[in-house]
């Protein structure tokens, strides 16, 4: 069983009180990316962009502003932030940067855990100074990433894990060794909710085995259903999570420039 868990350093850069809890269930049949979206702006998004030359297709979280906060691809990986981590983290010679979010960028282009942690070898993140991510792939491989004393630093697993607001209740959870089932990922979810100024916005289990999405806004008890290969054959599109069900029966909305 694999946990991660990851929160925008762009918004939730002050403090643990306004981190995300994120974990991965992984019993080696299924894998479950769990996460747990806090912060205080409710414009809320979810949007999809197919595959093109030289890029996975992918589905992205995150608010209006379009810088994805977490995501999930075709090849079954998926990853998400969690803030609150402090460490010294200046740019090394030779990193590149990518255009837009180094994150998205690196969503698109790998498939693996393994070829993640290579992303970010030579790729500069500026957000590492602040947080720390959380990827996942559909074997159940996990590793949290971030830095350490000025260095690149990687913690993998094959088991389940999570951190995050709520890490010493997921971590109790995990003592029983739970099947990985979107089921017991919802409820934890539910369990884990912040209230107050840096709410829970939304929440998501995404199986990486099957491509399947859950999906859960805001004061919702009851979460929406998609599939990622079904939602990427209708073109690039998103979706404003707190009208998604409604949106869902309606014309596609396209995905404006801050969501590309």
């Amino acid at each position: 069983i694999g946990i991660l868990v990851w929160a925008v350093a762009a918004w939730c850069a002050a403090g643990p009180a306004r981190a995300c809890t994120i974990f991965v269930l992984t019993d080696g049949e299924r894998t479950l990316f769990c996460n747990n979206e806090d912060w205080e702006d409710p414009q809320t998004r979810l949007w999809f962009v197919p595959a093109g030359e030289g890029y996975l297709g992918c589905g992205y979280g995150g608010f209006d502003n379009g810088w994805a906060q977490g995501g999930v691809n075709t090849a079954g990986l998926a990853m998400d932030w969690v803030t609150g981590s402090s460490a010294k983290w200046e740019r090394i010679p030779g990193l590149k940067s990518v255009r837009g979010n180094p994150n998205q960028r690196m969503l698109e282009s790998c498939r693996t855990v393994a070829e993640v942690i290579a992303y970010y070898r030579t790729h500069w993140e500026p957000d590492f100074a602040r947080s720390r991510l959380l990827v996942a792939d559909r074997t159940g491989a996990s590793a949290i990433i971030g830095a350490r004393e000025g260095k690149l630093w990687v913690d993998q697993s094959n088991t389940s894990r999570g951190f995050g607001f709520a890490e010493n209740r997921v971590r109790s959870r995990l003592l029983n060794q739970p099947k990985a089932s979107v089921g017991q990922g919802t409820e934890w979810l539910r369990e884990c909710r912040q209230e107050g100024q840096f709410a829970t916005k939304y929440s998501n289990v995404f199986d990486l085995t099957h491509g399947e999405l859950t999906i859960l806004p805001a004061g919702e008890t009851e979460p929406v259903r998609l599939h990622l290969e079904t939602e990427l054959a209708k073109g690039a599109h998103y979706y404003e999570l707190p009208k998604i069900r409604e949106q869902l029966s309606r014309e596609l909305m396209p995905l404006p420039a801050r969501l590309q």
